[in-house]
This record gives structure tokens, sequence and C-alpha cells, in this order.
């Protein structure tokens, strides 16, 4: 127990001896946990964009003449084994014209003396989808039955939103990633600073046999306090600017950004200790080869 009080109390020490340089440390962690809280938020709510998309998109697929409701119906059964489909809702002649009577406000039955609109059915995909959703595939797989006649479907936008979302991700991963690299080096070298500082007592611990875990201790808590603060800086401030600008979101858009704070609190707090040790153990391994 005296052990583990004096580790976290050295570190702590270490932190506040060297202020100045442990800030710049501080700092480079927070601006890279904002870019990468910032990521975990647009990657959220352009799910739920996506998903809103797909509830509302449909597919129209409209049978040849001469096809029964009942042959419809066993169609519409096998369209539902596709992969993508979610639900199929058939509809018979007397449904197209029901549909036709409300939306124009003319029988067609009674202008033409009969009905020449065919049966037809409309498939909605799944939401929740958990890659991009290939539409081209459904559209083959729909038009593949000899008993359809025409596949209608407005699949550009939903794929157009996918196809920049994923380019975006590869473009943000890459500087949080280079961001990361960089926050590495500064507290890397910002902990070398305190290991020279105190290079004669490490070499007084190696001498009376100190393993070097006892040794690295303190100086790893020192790069996992840096990362824990900025951690905490970083959540405070995108939970501020959420706060105040979903507001203004939602006057001009009437979107509600989504965020879990929770989520993001818990990765946004993993990257930071794994960047404070890795900087940190970094520093000190290569004092004690």
């Amino acid at each position: 127990m005296n052990t583990i009080v004096f580790i976290f109390a050295e570190g702590l020490k270490n932190v506040w001896r060297h202020k100045s340089s442990a800030f710049s440390s501080i700092f480079s962690i927070y601006l890279t946990l904002i870019v990468a809280g910032f990521l975990l938020i647009v990657s959220q709510n352009t799910n739920k964009l996506v998903e809103y998309l797909r509830d509302k998109y449909k597919i129209e697929v409209f049978f040849k003449d001469g096809v029964t409701e009942q042959r419809a119906l066993e169609i519409s059964e096998e369209f539902k084994k596709i992969n993508g489909v979610r639900s199929i809702t058939v509809i018979s002649k007397k449904d197209a014209e029901r549909i036709f009577k409300s939306q124009f406000g003319d029988d067609i039955l009674g202008l033409l003396g009969y009905n020449p609109l065919p049966i037809s059915c409309v498939i909605n995909l799944k939401k929740d989808w958990p890659t991009k959703i290939e539409l081209q595939p459904i559209i083959n797989n729909l038009r593949k039955y000899r008993e359809v006649d025409e596949v209608n479907h407005q699949g550009k936008l939903i794929s157009r939103i996918e196809n920049y979302y994923e380019r975006f991700l590869t473009v943000m991963v890459g500087i949080v990633s280079v961001a990361l690299v960089v926050a590495v080096f500064i507290i890397s070298n910002t902990v070398r600073l305190t290991v020279y500082s105190k290079k004669e007592l490490i070499k007084s611990l190696q001498l009376i046999g100190a393993t070097k875990w006892f040794i690295k201790a303190p100086f790893l808590i020192e790069g996992i306090i840096h990362g824990i603060f900025a951690a905490v800086l970083a959540v405070y401030t995108l939970y501020g600017v959420l706060q105040f600008s979903k507001y203004i979101v939602y006057d001009l858009t009437k979107f509600n950004i989504f965020y879990d704070h929770i989520f993001i609190l818990q990765i946004l707090l993993s990257l930071s200790i794994l960047v404070g040790f890795i900087g940190s153990n970094r520093a000190i391994s290569r004092f004690l080869k």
C-alpha cells in the first residue's frame, strides 16, 4: 500500500515540477481528443441520418399484366429473403385504384372503363444495416423475376451520403492517428525531462536492486496523468459546445444532435491513458536500456 502511494505521489510531483512542459503535453493530447471526439459525434449522427433515410427509403416493384394477386404475394415472400429487405407491402389493383383516386381525385375506372394500374409492392430496407448498404444487388435480384415489369428506386441519395461518410471517416481516422503519434512523442519528450532530472536517483535505485517496473511506475503515472487531464478537459469542452450548438442546429434544421456522452468519455479516456502510457514508457525505457 505504501509503495502504491509513493508511486502516485511521485507521479504527481513530476507533473508539478515541470508545469510548463506538462501544459504543452496536456494541450497536445487535448487537441487530439477534441478531434477524436468530434469524429465520434459526427459518426454517431451520420449513422442516425442514414438509418432515418433507410427507414423512409422505398423500392417500388411493378408486376406485369396478367400476374395474379396470389402470385404477387408468393413472389413478395421470396423478396423478403433478399439481404437488406426489412418488410414488403403488396398493393393490389383495387388498392392502386383507391390510391390514385385519393391523390388525383379522379375515378380511373369511371374514366377508362377498366383499371390499367398494375399490381405492385413497396419494399422497405433494413435501417440498422451494419455496413454501407449495396442497393444494386437488391435491384438486380428483384429484376431476375420474369413477372417483374419495372423497379423504381432513388438510391443515389443514400449511396452518396454513405460514400461521403466513408471518405470522411478515412480522412479523420488518418488525422487522429497522426495526432496521436505526435502526442506520444510530445509526452515522451516531456517525461524525458523528468527522467534526466532524476537520473542520479534512478542510478541509486538500480544499485540497491529496485526493479525496472518500480523505477518506471512514477514516470508512467506522470504520462497517464497528462492523458487524464486532457481527457477531462476535452469531454467538458465537447459537452459545452454541443449544449450550446444543438439548439442552434435544431432551430435551423430541425435535426437533434445525438451524442452518447458516456461512450465518448470512455473512448477519450481510454485513448488518453493509452497515449500517456506509451509516451512515458518510451521515454523511461530508453533511459533504462
